[in-house]
């Protein structure tokens, strides 16, 4: 019973004021073009409309509300808008602080679950757009520390460009005392698609890249086919090269095992070993590890049956000399 007399007193107290009509058709809803319109030249506050907006958000056409909460001082500058199309749900807003000129800020509004910034075309749950090239258009996360300078210290996204082929759209980036630190990028490549990323160090300098077939280079651009390419020294504990075949067919008994003068002629013409390339051809092609182990091991292989061999003579010399031994030291018994 309490709360429906209070209810009573209070429709009663307000109903007059809730009486008022004013506006176009007692809308309580006015007509106003310019929505940076000052006091002291007529604006007051209120619910406005119009058809040819003014001053209102950056693209604005057609039908737009505007809600003007102005000072209570006529003469005073000082205002709270909010604006908005009669045909989206996008919001605006701003405080005017006695500048007809201030700027718009849209408010983030859920559509269906997604929110955008700089777009009203939502494709993710938050979507935001930036159409200038080099700029860091997202900051996600911040330290303290060197924090006032520049851009600060943080983790963020830099737009990039499109143009031309190959260059970097988007990067991941680290940012010290407003410095680049580190960043890993994502390039365009020839087309839509064929991209490829690089990662940066030091001071945003890359040092490594995957291009679009996956290979790998480090401290260079240029993979020239290879699945790793790096330009520099490498330092290992261990190698492991794997090889379809191997030098062991120098056994079979079908394989033909030059002579040693046919190597010592190639040798004398050549310069280096058959089978083995020149110096000519390291310099120019480079060093397959795996090809010239089995080149080496076939080396060794044929120097083993040389070996065999000549210990075989050896061997058959060793005992024509102990025959012609025995033989001689008979005819010394028979004298």
């Amino acid at each position: 019973m309490k709360k429906l007399l209070f209810i009573s007193f209070i429709l009663v107290a307000y109903l007059p004021s809730f009486s008022q009509k004013w506006g176009i058709d007692s809308s309580r809803t006015e007509t106003r073009d310019d929505a940076s319109l000052q006091g002291n030249a007529g604006a007051v506050s209120g619910f406005f409309q119009t058809l040819n907006p003014m001053n209102y958000p950056p693209g604005a056409n057609g039908w737009w509300h505007l809600l003007d909460v102005r000072h209570s001082n006529a003469a005073s500058n000082f205002s709270m808008q909010f604006a908005g199309s009669f045909f989206d749900q996008n919001l605006y807003f701003r405080k005017i602080a006695n500048n007809p000129a201030q700027k718009w800020s849209r408010i983030l509004l859920e559509t269906d679950g997604k929110m955008g910034i700089g777009t009203t075309v939502l494709r993710a749950q938050l979507d935001m757009k930036f159409t200038n090239a080099n700029v860091l258009s997202s900051i996600l996360g911040r330290v303290a520390e060197g924090d006032a300078d520049g851009d600060g210290t943080y983790l963020g996204v830099r737009t990039l460009n499109t143009q031309p082929v190959d260059v970097g759209t988007f990067s991941i980036e680290h940012g010290f005392y407003g410095m680049v630190n580190n960043a890993i990028t994502f390039h365009r490549g020839l087309a839509k698609q064929g991209g490829f990323m690089s990662f940066s160090t030091n001071n945003g300098t890359e040092q490594m890249r995957i291009d679009p077939w996956g290979n790998v280079g480090i401290g260079t651009k240029k993979t020239n086919g290879y699945k790793l390419a790096v330009e520099g020294a490498i330092g290992a504990r261990r190698v492991r090269v794997t090889q379809e075949s191997w030098a062991d067919y120098v056994f079979d008994h079908t394989y033909q095992l030059p002579s040693l003068q046919e190597v010592e002629a190639y040798v004398k013409t050549e310069k280096h070993l058959p089978g083995i390339p020149s110096q000519t051809e390291i310099s120019r092609d480079g060093l397959d590890l795996g090809d010239m182990q089995k080149l080496q091991m076939q080396k060794i292989e044929e120097l083993t049956l040389y070996v065999i061999e000549l210990n075989k003579k050896l061997e058959a010399q060793q005992q024509l000399v102990a025959i012609q031994a025995k033989e001689l030291k008979k005819l010394k018994e028979k004298r």
